[in-house]
């Protein structure tokens, strides 16, 4: 089985968790801007697995590959020679990216995320005039051949 998400969208990294205290006992909690993106990827994970067919899958090793595509800024621009795609070595971290897609689709595409056993990710900036994205496959991992 395999699930595909395109989401359209600027990704957006894990944010740190936040602190509250409240009758003398500390609260960690998302930050809105994280805690609003997870929602989001959920959502359009699960209208994503109801329109494929996809089933949550049990105790199956999962692989999965991830491009965060990021918009480039409009003073990168060039009217001449329009700017290709190209690798982002900027903040926000490739790891942090990830973590958040890994949280929304926990209990929604697999059953717990220790089920991922391999991972590529990339983070990159779109050619101009590009829209950004993020792209996400699932897929099972498949028999281990030691290499």
């Amino acid at each position: 089985m395999r699930l595909t998400l395109t989401i359209p969208a600027e990704p957006i990294a894990q944010g740190r968790p936040r602190f509250s205290s409240r009758g003398g006992f500390v609260r960690a909690y998302d930050p809105k801007k994280s805690r609003d993106w997870k929602a989001f990827i959920a959502s359009f994970a699960e209208q994503m697995m109801r329109k494929s067919g996809y089933e949550k899958p049990t105790d199956v090793p999962l692989k999965v590959r991830a491009r965060f595509a990021f918009s480039l800024p409009k003073s990168r621009w060039r009217k001449r020679t329009p700017v290709e795609a190209q690798w982002r070595s900027q903040k926000p971290d490739l790891d942090n990216l990830f973590k958040a897609i890994t949280d929304a689709c926990e209990g929604i595409v697999y059953h717990n995320d220790s089920q991922i056993v391999k991972v590529v990710v990339e983070k990159i900036m779109v050619a101009q005039g590009e829209p950004p994205y993020v792209a996400v496959v699932f897929e099972e991992a498949g028999d281990f051949n030691g290499a």
